[in-house]
This record gives C-alpha cells, structure tokens and sequence, in this order.
C-alpha cells in the first residue's frame, strides 16, 4: 500500500486528498513544481533514504536552484543529532553542481563540528578547486567529536 505526505507538514495523508488536513496545503500546488523544486521539498522527507537519494538526483541534475536548501540543511545539521548520511549526499551533491557558488559553501562545510563532514568537504574542495595541497582548517581526528588529543 502507497503511503502519501503532505510535502509542506509531512503528515501522512490518506488516498489522494487534495488538500492536507492538518497544515491546509493546496496539493495541486505540489504538482505544478518542476522536479528539482520537488526534489527540494523531499530533503525534508520523514524517511532519511529518501532525504538521501533527493540530495544525490539533484547533483546529478545539476540543479543550482537546490543550493540554498542545501545550505541550510548544513547550517541546521549542526549538533550531535546530524545525520551523516544525508550531509554527505549534500556535499557530493554540491560539488557535482557547476555554480560558482559551490566553492564558498564547500569552504563553509570545512568548518562543520563533525570532523567528518569538514574532511570530506575539504576532499571535495580540492577536487572542485583543482588543488591537491590545500590546508583543511580543522581539527585532526582524534576520537569523538569535540575531544581534545590525549596524547598531545
């Protein structure tokens, strides 16, 4: 059986309900957005592998008009509640877009408190810049995020 979501509150819906009964949503609104604007609404999705694979098609689309989502899932994942998976489809979805605008938001991730996520925006960085040498501004991995080197 299909389950439906209202793209704007993500509360399940039944059948095919033209207007969401919990948040009012116009759902013939939903259908007049092209795929990639679609694709957006989908970073919110309830389920993560959805969120997951929205971030992938749109790099794979190209779609510069997902950068300021994708901007923002990078500034809201912040904490130790991030989700790893989806921050890394953002990441890779950002380098594969051809925008100028890439290069600042990569740098940005650098910056990010899970080590993790700022090596990886570093690796994407040097292959989107071309450069090999270039010096991550983070931390080196040493254990949880946000412990101090015990050996140093």
């Amino acid at each position: 059986m299909l389950t439906y979501y209202c793209p704007h509150c993500w509360h399940t819906l039944e059948g095919k309900a033209t207007l969401c009964p919990y948040c009012g949503y116009d759902l013939s609104e939903f259908e007049s957005l092209s795929y990639p604007q679609k694709l957006i609404h989908a970073l919110h999705h309830p389920i993560p592998e959805r969120r997951v694979i929205a971030a992938q098609v749109l790099g794979e689309l190209g779609a510069a008009e997902a950068l300021p989502a994708f901007e923002a899932l990078l500034d809201k994942l912040q904490d130790e509640q991030y989700d790893y998976y989806l921050l890394r489809a953002v990441l890779e979805a950002v380098a594969r877009i051809p925008d100028p605008r890439r290069v600042a938001l990569l740098r940005r991730a650098t910056h990010h408190p899970a080590d993790l996520i700022a090596r990886l925006a570093h690796d994407l960085l040097a292959q989107v810049e071309g450069l090999e040498g270039f010096d991550a501004p983070h931390q080196p991995l040493g254990g949880v995020a946000g412990e101090e080197d015990q050996n140093a």
